[in-house]
């Protein structure tokens, strides 16, 4: 199981597939959100005081409410959905995880493909990122090169300093495989070798280069702007 703290985070784990199992709240809370979980009888309710939240909270001010909720079981068909995929490679903070799969959510991209030394997706620094989004997002991690070569209709793209493609004046395919790199290193000599285009956002500044959260929130804004994806 993993932790999931706050709200807006509880409501919206509450109102998805997701199973929780163990809800720890204050009774100002329990009053408040009676719908939440009065009809699901899976849910152990624990009612504690706002002394006793600060001592189970990982947060350094503690919120109403705590769940325990499973992990959902991994699943061994690898398949895309949807016309944009994001792949992301060694990404190894927790917090720059947990945005990128609230971007996804926020642009209507139900899955993330993480390789498999990426940060781990119930880490609680990567469940309060994503601020409620790991409810609606299905994170897979798998082999990256295997996802490409199985998923030919898809077209990938890596996102590099120095790309062939400006994502300002691109043309992409209708169906995309976006892969963003590790924070400091980019994406792998092995993962380049097989990518069918490389595409970079371009530099008006000086700084040396952008965030891989960030990043991958203008690239994928791009797409669905420049190429009416989704719209």
């Amino acid at each position: 199981m993993f932790v999931a703290e706050g709200a807006k985070i509880a409501h919206d784990i509450l109102k998805s597939s997701l199973k929780v199992r163990n809800l720890y709240a204050t009774s100002q809370w329990l009053a408040k959100n009676t719908s939440l979980y009065t009809n699901n009888k899976l849910i152990e309710i624990n009612e504690v005081t706002v002394d006793e939240m600060s001592r189970i909270s990982g947060l350094t001010t503690a919120q109403d409410v705590l769940l325990l909720v499973e992990m959902p079981l991994a699943t061994n068909e690898i398949t895309i959905n949807g016309e944009i995929a994001i792949a992301v490679e060694s990404i190894r903070d927790p917090g720059n995880l947990g945005t990128i799969i609230r971007i996804c959510d926020w642009y209507g991209i139900l899955q993330l493909f993480c390789s498999e030394d990426c940060a781990d997706v119930y880490n609680s620094k990567t469940v309060q990122a994503t601020m409620g989004s790991i409810a609606r997002v299905e994170i897979v991690y798998t082999s990256l090169p295997e996802l490409i070569k199985k998923h030919k209709t898809y077209k990938s793209y890596a996102a590099t300093l120095h790309g062939n493609l400006n994502i300002h004046k691109a043309k992409i395919s209708q169906k995309a495989l976006l892969v963003i790199g590790n924070e400091a290193h980019g994406i792998s000599e092995e993962l380049l070798f097989i990518i069918d285009e490389t595409i970079m956002i371009p530099r008006f500044g000086e700084a040396e280069s952008l965030n891989a959260s960030i990043a991958t929130a203008v690239l994928v804004d791009n797409l669905k702007r420049m190429n009416g994806l989704g719209v």
